[in-house]
């Protein structure tokens, strides 16, 4: 478990710094793009596009950072009414729903319609298709990465409990 914590430990890294990043540029891209429209009467379809493109990545490897963290919306008033078994047993059943949800749409379905996107040109950057979309099978394997990790720490997260109480 420790490997696998240290490999989360880098790809939240990761996740966290590309997000900022992204999210610094959009903003000084919106900005400018504001600026043109309304100061200078020119709008930029490439900046305005080149942003819609940065938001899509944003939202895809920002929910996908939130699911990682656990701090995703969840409803507890139920978890707090059953035995810590029930509850590991209701946590596995949710994560392997959502890795086979991620599996099967957002990493096959993303790399299928990905890799039929890459001979079509956005006609305002000049880029491929494939390249903007690529962000959806990215989501969908740290997606089934963090849904295995969160497994193996909720089995970890129950033995430990089952120590406490003996």
């Amino acid at each position: 478990m420790q490997i696998f914590t240290t490999v989360k430990r880098g790809v939240d890294f990761v996740l966290k710094w590309f997000c900022t990043i992204l999210l610094a540029v959009m903003a000084v891209m919106v900005t400018y793009q504001v600026f043109v429209r309304q100061v200078l009467n020119s709008p930029s379809p490439t900046s305005e596009i080149a942003s819609q493109y940065m938001f899509v990545w944003l939202v895809m490897l920002g929910g996908v950072y939130m699911f990682g963290l656990r701090e995703h919306i969840s409803v507890t008033i139920l978890k707090d009414k059953y035995s810590p078994f029930t509850n590991l047993i209701a946590e596995i059943v949710i994560h392997l729903t959502l890795i086979a949800f991620a599996a099967a749409v957002t990493l096959y379905g993303g790399i299928r319609y990905t890799m039929n996107q890459f001979g079509t040109l956005d006609a305002a950057l000049q880029i491929s298709m494939g390249y903007i979309n690529m962000s959806i099978p990215i989501s969908g394997a740290l997606m089934v990465f963090y849904g295995i990790y969160n497994i193996c720490l909720a089995v970890q997260e129950y033995k430990a409990q089952i120590k406490e109480g003996s």
